[in-house]
């Protein structure tokens, strides 16, 4: 085995392949597919792909090996990825020629039925006129059958990929200009609403014009309103036998009072629109007003239940849990650590090379459960987070 800070480059003499993975594993005898680990000693089923995974620390088949460095585990999955590239570019090719050989034998096909209506035109004029020596037209078509040939043995271009590659360029810079200049997000290019437009743009053509402000607002607008409407009208036939549950977020941004009495009364218009006998419950967040407002709503309208949102409760008990002194000291000193990492270009880069290039700090939709699963992340790349500290 080579020394623990130097990768092999070639393979070992006297292992079953020029694979480099038997620089660090020996085979079970008689046990095909089983490898025993030089580092730890673990014995890996599964053959020479499914070792390496083992100590390139690749996660899903295999569990890691425990004593393998951090320059090894970097080099064994330089190989996995260099592996896994050159099986895709092969697969991508084998498709290539297999859709060039139909594309070729459809060709071939036409050509074919080209040549016998020929042939065919031929022999009827030569029977309507009674006789077998062959006249000045169908020395023409016999030419005309040998330029086909000459046209058909010469390929014609297609439509490549490099002018699919430059039409898609095109189409990409005109929808990044849109979301950019007009300050939208850039979630937006993956809308299927946005797929939809350039599909109908493609179905009317040119000459066609944009609508106006005017007609969004005034035209359009309203008659997707009435879509929608139509649309929830069609939900209430299951809505009898299923019922509904009433999810309220309700927006506020517009509004300066925001007390228990305005919730009820938004709540309560809402239940009103859609049917009280189709609402068999009601799903909000546990602000305190609006939990004062659906409980005097259970006592105006009997047979409705409202609940607190899970989601709610569960962040706030994270949070509560985070107030604890003992909680509070570790979450403090991982924000430390985070703060240190990603306020320096220098040590982001260093964190993706040894943590695989995962992230350390991973957003969440509330503030509480970002620091736990913040604290989480930092408990897996533990390892990593050490050979960091002691890079020389």
């Amino acid at each position: 085995m080579p020394p623990r800070e130097e990768f092999p480059t070639k393979g070992l003499e006297g292992a079953p392949s020029n694979d480099i993975g038997w620089h660090f594993g020996t085979p079970v005898p008689n046990v095909k597919g089983n490898i025993v680990c030089k580092l730890c000693g673990k014995v890996l089923k599964g053959g020479i792909t499914r070792f390496k995974e083992h100590i390139a620390h690749k996660t899903g088949n295999v569990a890691p090996c425990p004593n393998v460095t951090g320059v090894i585990r970097e080099s064994m999955m330089n190989v996995l990825k260099e592996s896994n590239t050159k099986k895709i570019d092969k697969k991508r090719r084998k498709d290539d020629f297999l859709s060039q050989l139909r594309e070729e034998e459809d060709e071939n096909e036409e050509f074919i039925d080209e040549i016998s209506a020929i042939r065919q035109a031929t022999r009827e004029r030569r029977s309507s006129q009674g006789s077998s020596i062959p006249t000045e037209s169908e020395f023409t078509l016999r030419g005309a059958i040998l330029e086909l040939v000459r046209s058909k043995s010469t390929k014609q271009p297609k439509v490549s990929d490099s002018f699919l590659k430059s039409f898609r360029q095109k189409i990409g810079e005109a929808i990044s200009k849109f979301l950019i200049y007009e300050r939208l997000p850039f979630q937006l290019a993956s809308s299927p609403w946005l797929y939809n437009l350039i599909q109908v743009s493609t179905e009317v053509g040119q000459g066609v014009k944009l609508p106006t402000p005017y007609e969004v607002s005034d035209v359009y607008l309203e008659s997707e309103y009435q879509r929608v409407r139509n649309w929830v009208n069609g939900l209430k036939t299951h809505w009898k036998e299923l019922g509904a549950t009433l999810i309220c977020d309700v927006d506020v941004s517009s509004v300066r009072s925001r007390d228990a009495e305005f919730y009820y009364s938004s709540l309560d218009s809402v239940v009103e629109e859609i049917g009280e006998n189709y609402i068999v419950q009601i799903v909000t967040h546990n602000e305190a007003a609006i939990k004062a407002a659906g409980k005097k709503l259970m006592l105006k309208r009997k047979h409705l239940y409202w609940t607190s949102c899970a989601a709610h409760c569960l962040d706030l008990c994270l949070e509560d849990i985070g107030k604890r002194p003992s909680v509070a000291k570790v979450l403090d000193e991982a924000k430390k650590v985070t703060c240190f990492i990603y306020n320096h270009t220098w040590t982001v880069g260093l964190i993706k090379k040894y943590t695989q290039g995962k992230q350390i700090l991973q957003p969440a939709l509330t503030r509480f459960a970002t620091h736990f699963i913040q604290l989480e992340e930092i408990t897996r790349q533990k390892q990593g987070l050490r050979e960091l500290v002691f890079y020389n």
